[in-house]
């Protein structure tokens, strides 16, 4: 069972990357990354959380019926094919192999953390020594679970992009600096959370199709749960690998964690 760091709370550059050439792969980010998490990066959201106005004035709170349209639309209707299509992607990229298609985060991860590099090594141990044995611990759900159980305990959904993308902003700016946190207040994930869909229109989130909302929820959900699970058993060592991993991660979607802090009031500079 996974223990998420709210409730307690590189490589071999011979194997293959997968392959998009690194200036189309920068494009595929801008074009293809979350609306509302590309805004928070490449905007100022850091530097004022998103509650201060140019003139200093504070901002209100994003209006409820807003804020309730757009929770309903973050939330996707589950697809066996969608799911399937990203386990496999997982299995086929911890396992040291390249996927014939994989999700953007994925395909992010990859720059810095090739498959079969330390980072990744570390992550897979968590389902199995092989990709048939994490295919099968996938399938069975077990780690999907136990963050889905989580997240509901914490008031939220793992079938809410917002959700899965608050959680994972959260859990990889601790990792990142050390695991410096093993708790975090409600409080907290409900700011960053608002920050996320402050940054999001009603109308450009009802573009978004389904099968992409969730290809992106489960992507991102299930790399937390990995990277939370691994950072629980693994020693010094390998939580330093896991730290500089996510760290670089966070550089590449544009965050440097390791400049931001996080408090009940969300992210800002040091």
């Amino acid at each position: 069972m996974i223990r998420p760091i709210l409730s307690l709370a590189l490589g071999m550059a011979a194997l293959p990357t997968l392959a998009i050439p690194a200036p189309a792969f920068a494009q595929d980010m801008i074009n293809n990354l979350p609306d509302y998490t590309s805004a928070w990066v490449m905007g100022d959201l850091m530097q004022r959380r998103g509650r201060d106005t140019d003139d200093g004035a504070e901002k209100k709170d994003p209006k409820p019926d807003a804020q309730a349209i757009l929770a309903k639309q973050a939330t996707y209707t589950p697809s066996t094919t969608v799911r399937s299509k990203v386990d496999i992607a997982f299995a086929s990229y911890l396992a040291g192999r390249r996927p014939a298609s994989a999700p953007v985060l994925l395909r992010a991860l990859a720059e810095d953390s090739p498959p079969g590099s330390a980072f990744t090594r570390l992550l897979a141990a968590e389902l199995g020594d092989d990709e048939d044995a994490i295919s099968r611990k996938l399938r069975q759900g077990q780690l999907q679970s136990d963050y889905g159980r989580w997240l509901t305990s914490m008031g939220y959904s793992e079938r809410n992009v917002f959700d899965v993308h608050t959680a994972f902003l959260m859990h990889s700016w601790s990792i990142a600096n050390g695991g410096v946190t093993t708790r975090y207040p409600k409080i907290t994930f409900r700011t960053v959370r608002d920050d996320l869909m402050e940054q999001q229109s009603p109308e450009r989130m009802a573009e978004r199709r389904n099968a992409l909302k969730q290809e992106e929820a489960q992507s991102f959900a299930l790399f937390t749960a990995l990277l939370v699970s691994a950072w629980e058993n693994a020693d010094t060592r390998e939580r330093a690998i896991l730290s500089s991993g996510v760290a670089e991660l966070g550089k590449r979607i544009g965050i440097d964690y390791r400049r931001v802090r996080l408090s009940a009031e969300g992210f800002g500079f040091r």
